[in-house]
């Protein structure tokens, strides 16, 4: 992708060195040039500079990024005001439930699932089978989320048509609002989808959620709320994601969908407390 010409582009060319060292885990400069196209002079002074500054670390084998992303990425997440409302609500939501539970906040156009736990309230692992739709800390495009889709019904669908307009120019706008604005008006949950995928939502004593399956992840169900600021507008949503055997049905609308409901509460009156 071009480099646009305002923006600084040794930081772009240091960002793409980043990126590789996360996909790929520990590489030589050459490899590294091979991966970005970059020079292997200007590859070597990226690295260099980010060791000297404590993120990239140097071994026999090559460069690796550091812990200290790893403290960063903790500290980002510690200021995020809803994430320390709703942390104890999510591991509380885990153990009644049973399923993996997520906190998911829109950024840039995508879902970012800030958090996840599993059954036991403890901080889901990428290895756990089932596994969350997104493993935590990772994103995807938020209307392809069901969290994403619960926090932008609960914001105006001019958020959402810009989103569409920058990411695919081709979709059905109008589709897409209809959908957004369904998943907020509707009073009962009826279904999962037919076999091709789908949503449907309910508002239940003041508050929604929204159903999943098969879009984006396979053999799981997900269900979610929006987190609310005071006036109505969707600051993050928490989803539960399970086996779709043990998350539909009479299970899924009378047991999970009324505790989801109240977590998503308790947050939000958390928050307008925090105020």
């Amino acid at each position: 992708m071009a480099v646009p010409d305002h923006h600084v582009k040794s930081v772009a060319k240091a960002v793409r060195v980043v990126e590789v060292l996360d996909r790929e885990g520990r590489l030589g400069v050459t490899e590294i040039a091979r991966e970005t196209g970059i020079a292997k002079s200007s590859v070597y002074k990226h690295l260099d500079t980010l060791r000297y500054l404590g993120y990239v670390t140097k071994s026999e084998s090559g460069y690796a990024l550091s812990y200290q992303w790893f403290a960063t990425g903790r500290r980002v997440r510690e200021r995020d005001r809803v994430y320390r409302a709703a942390r104890p609500e999510l591991k509380r939501l885990a153990r009644r439930t049973g399923e993996t539970v997520s906190l998911v906040v829109a950024e840039d156009g995508d879902a970012v699932y800030l958090a996840q736990f599993d059954e036991r309230g403890s901080a889901a692992s990428r290895t756990d089978d089932p596994t969350g739709p997104v493993p935590e800390g990772e994103r995807i495009p938020a209307l392809a989320s069901v969290g994403g889709k619960a926090i932008y019904s609960y914001r105006p669908f001019e958020e959402a048509a810009t989103l569409v307009a920058e990411t695919d120019g081709d979709a059905d706008t109008g589709a897409i609002e209809a959908e957004l604005r369904s998943l907020r008006d509707q009073r009962l949950v009826i279904e999962q989808g037919g076999p091709t995928g789908g949503f449907s939502a309910g508002a239940l004593e003041g508050h929604r959620h929204v159903t999943g399956r098969n879009e984006p992840y396979r053999d799981l169900h997900s269900a979610a709320v929006p987190v609310r600021t005071p006036d109505g507008y969707g600051v993050a949503a928490i989803e539960v994601t399970g086996p779709a055997a043990g998350l539909s049905g009479r299970r899924l609308e009378e047991d999970v969908a009324t505790l989801l409901v109240a977590a998503g509460k308790s947050v939000e009156t958390d928050l307008v407390r925090g105020q």
